[in-house]
This record gives structure tokens, sequence and C-alpha cells, in this order.
């Protein structure tokens, strides 16, 4: 995740098990997770059609989804398609 630091890029989890937000706190802190999550109450699931978990988006810097996993695609997938985005964001920027 370092290398990740100062790119156009973020990390967000929804954590869809509706558990309390003091729950999903503690879970962060010990496994010392450095980005944000919310605890979802419904909307999100909705919103987003979410069909089970782990489901994995990968949003470009226009907002647009341009990958979604249902299920662990394996970190090289993730990676390239992330390296590729930040490349074209980057490219983007002023």
């Amino acid at each position: 995740m370092n290398q990740l630091k100062g790119k156009p890029f973020a990390l967000i989890g929804v954590d869809v098990f509706r558990h309390e937000p003091k729950t999903l706190k503690a879970v962060m802190v010990k496994e010392k997770l450095n980005w944000r999550s919310f605890a979802d109450t419904g909307e999100i699931v909705r919103h987003w059609n979410h069909p089970g978990t782990p489901t994995f988006y990968v949003i470009n810097h226009q907002g647009v989804i341009r990958h979604k996993w249902v299920g662990h695609p394996g970190e090289k997938t993730i990676d390239s398609a992330l390296e590729k985005l930040i490349r074209t964001a980057e490219k983007a920027q002023p």
C-alpha cells in the first residue's frame, strides 16, 4: 500500500454485515487498516446492487466503475487494474 502514497488513489471499505460502528472501528484498529470504512445499514448494498462478499469495485478518477469482481480476483489482477487507472489519472492531472 505504501507504493500508492501520493498517487491519485483512494481505498474505501464497506462493512455489509451491519456491525455497529464501534465494533467496526475496533477491528480497524486491531488490523491496522489505514483506509476509511463505512458500516452500511443496507443503503449502499441496495444502491450498488451488491451481489455478495467480497466484492471489489475499481472506480476511475472520473467516478466510473471500470472493474467489478465478486470474490477475490487475485492480487495481480487488482494491481494491474489499479496501475493502469492510476497512470491514466496521473496523465490527466494539470
